[in-house]
């Protein structure tokens, strides 16, 4: 079915990739960084001390992204990984370090969800795409690296980053952002993502149709209100390009 006056829009994390791959990789650099710079003020931190840090950083982004809809960006993770660790740097330290830790998505990237490249080309031949993401530690600008580097950038018109537009889903900003890039309309639109709180909510309360993406995490699968369940891309594509002919 094509519609060029509608949009899908796509959640990156665990829907585009699989985001518990190489995540070592990226950990890895992220402690190198925050070892060297607490060795240059004479501290030694152990790897538990490293992990606890982390933890904590990772819980003040759950109690902020999910209780006023905003993801702290790098620089503020950084901030409370410093002071957990009661380290006291220059505001250019923690800048560097938390361009370090942006950046180790390209030194870890995560694998791609299987089937996602060859879906996207085809969706793109039918409708305006977007991708809608929250954010963590890697920002909007590396995100786009990653897609541009394979070969999926290309296919998307339109790009709403919560680091970037200030919000995170479900705030219908996010939405918004892509409606008005594509110049399409809510009509006929979808938005596929993993998470029933950001993703699915997100979409229906902003008039369009939420596909609960399964192929990566099945978490919110038994508690989504999602319109569709897919556990593929395969299956994403046949339900929004060939959906089931409504009886009379």
């Amino acid at each position: 079915m094509e519609s060029a006056n509608a949009f899908i829009s796509i959640d990156f994390w665990n829907t585009i990739v699989n985001a518990h791959t190489n995540g070592e990789k990226r950990a890895r650099r992220r402690v190198e960084a925050l070892h060297k710079l607490a060795g240059s003020f004479g501290k030694d931190i152990t790897a538990a001390d490293v992990k606890q840090a982390h933890a904590h950083a990772s819980a003040r982004f759950d109690e902020i992204w999910l209780g006023q809809s905003r993801t702290p960006g790098s620089y503020e993770l950084v901030g409370f990984t410093l002071d957990y660790l009661e380290l006291s740097v220059t505001a250019q330290q923690q800048r560097d370090l938390a361009h370090i830790y942006e950046e180790s998505l390209l030194d870890g990237p995560p694998e791609l969800a299987p089937g996602v490249t060859e879906a996207v080309s085809k969706l793109a031949q039918h409708y305006k795409l977007g991708i809608i993401s929250d954010t963590m530690f890697s920002p909007g600008r590396v995100l786009k690296a990653f897609l541009d580097t394979h070969g999926l950038g290309q296919h998307f018109t339109a790009f709403a980053f919560s680091d970037e537009v200030g919000v995170s889903k479900p705030h219908p900003k996010m939405f918004e952002k892509i409606l008005h890039e594509t110049g399409t309309g809510t009509q006929g639109s979808w938005h596929i993502g993993d998470i029933q709180q950001t993703d699915i909510k997100g979409a229906q309360g902003f008039g369009i149709k939420g596909i609960l993406y399964t192929g990566v995490s099945d978490f919110h699968k038994k508690d989504t209100t999602a319109d569709l369940i897919c556990e593929s891309w395969e299956q994403v594509c046949e339900a929004v390009l060939n959906p089931p002919a409504v009886s009379s």
